[in-house]
């Protein structure tokens, strides 16, 4: 039985910012494949390009050279309904920013990916009240991101990317506000969609108390991985 393909594969990936005398090359020719069920950190200096990568593999940005395919889709040159339909059945993304909707409760943020798909509001609003509860903060059924601290926002914005059971999950710094108990809850939930459901997961990070949860790590230099 042959081998079956990586989940992700990047090839010669560059991706640069502005123009003329102010154009950056944040990516600078990145190889990198990522197999099924595999937990891998990206981790590298601020400015390295590990965010625009990331953003490049859950195509919401398009790279300027190269190819990238995700469960074998070239998912940034689908035409735009095609690339979000993709995009919200099959990933998930924790953003650094969280990018929460301020004037709807903690538990409707975390139903937006499934409202989008058309699962029924009641059923929705179940599923993401259970994962509240699975993350410590059913207390918190009702309220608003603007009454969470840091910590808890972010915990919702996991919840949010985590709730429709994608096949692949990016994250940006998820446990960047989390004091040392909950970061590590967080990373064993995630761990354990590695493990139970083969999701593919793509973390980066600065955070050295994550390093024992991944299957393997990247460097990421100057737009490079580091071999």
């Amino acid at each position: 039985m042959s081998p079956s393909p990586p989940a992700i594969i990047c090839t010669a990936i560059h991706k640069s910012y502005g123009k003329g005398a102010s154009r950056f090359e944040a990516l600078r020719g990145v190889d990198l494949s990522i197999g099924y069920g595999e937990l891998r950190l990206l981790m590298g200096p601020s400015g390295s390009g590990k965010t625009t990568l990331i953003s490049i593999i859950a195509g919401i940005l398009t790279q300027d050279e190269g190819k990238c395919l995700v469960n074998d889709v070239d998912i940034n040159h689908l035409p735009d309904r095609d690339k979000t339909l993709y995009r919200g059945k099959n990933i998930g993304f924790v953003f650094q920013s969280f990018n929460l909707i301020p004037t709807i409760t903690n538990e409707e943020n975390i139903a937006v990916p499934l409202l989008l798909q058309g699962v029924q509001r009641k059923e929705a609003l179940l599923r993401s009240q259970a994962l509240l509860e699975e993350f410590g903060m059913g207390n918190k059924v009702g309220t608003f991101p603007a009454q969470l601290s840091g910590g808890q926002q972010q915990r919702i914005a996991i919840a949010r990317a985590l709730v429709h059971n994608p096949q692949f999950i990016v994250c940006d710094e998820p446990t960047s506000c989390l004091d040392h108990s909950t970061g590590l809850k967080i990373m064993e939930i995630l761990k354990g969609l590695v493990v139970n459901k083969k999701t593919t997961l793509i973390v980066v990070t600065h955070d050295p108390r994550i390093i024992p949860f991944a299957d393997s790590i990247d460097q990421l230099e100057d737009g490079r991985i580091k071999q």
